[in-house]
């Protein structure tokens, strides 16, 4: 998903200064998904999406600070963001990667079926490339002279039980979510 449209969620979730949304993508969770951004990156941003409609901005007057400038997202802004949500979800290579957690967070722009089959797209894929996963094929590498081949090896295959391990937890995630928004 776009910077844009993951600030546009945001600020259709409630009204935001640039320092709000600064914030919120320092937080732990904005950590999580993986958007690290410059304040100065948010603000461009934000200026752009105020000259194509999608978000307005008011100035809230502070006694002895600066005034602030916090913005509203737009009937143009919120169109664009359910849109963009609309979009079929073709689930990353990666797992790791943050497009399913951002549309996850932005679940409530979808109906409860759209969130249902965003998350069964997810746990469908994750579950394939877990079957891949344990499938792997191990084989010769063509390591430079000196490489410790056995000790190589072993650090391949802590890597290897790493994303395992994280794989199946996030499968095991996918399948409690699934089953507490269909129980």
């Amino acid at each position: 998903m776009k910077f844009e449209h993951v600030l546009l969620g945001f600020v259709a979730m409630r009204p935001c200064t640039g320092y709000d949304l600064k914030r919120w993508l320092n937080s732990e969770m904005g950590r999580m998904i993986r958007l690290r951004t410059q304040q100065s990156q948010i603000y461009r941003t934000l200026n752009r999406m105020a000259a194509d409609g999608w978000v307005t901005p008011t100035v809230e007057r502070n006694e002895g600070r600066p005034d602030s400038k916090v913005y509203h997202v737009t009937p143009a802004g919120e169109r664009e963001l359910r849109a963009r949500l609309a979009e079929p979800y073709e689930p990353p290579p990666d797992f790791g990667d943050p497009e399913f957690l951002i549309r996850y967070t932005f679940a409530i722009f979808l109906t409860a079926e759209e969130q249902i089959g965003l998350v069964r797209t997810e746990l469908e894929a994750r579950r394939a490339q877990t079957e891949r996963f344990r499938a792997r094929e191990i084989r010769e590498e063509p390591w430079l002279p000196g490489v410790d081949v056995p000790r190589m090896t072993r650090i391949l295959d802590h890597v290897h039980d790493y994303k395992g391990r994280t794989l199946e937890t996030h499968v095991s995630w996918l399948e409690r979510t699934l089953a507490e928004l269909t129980g």
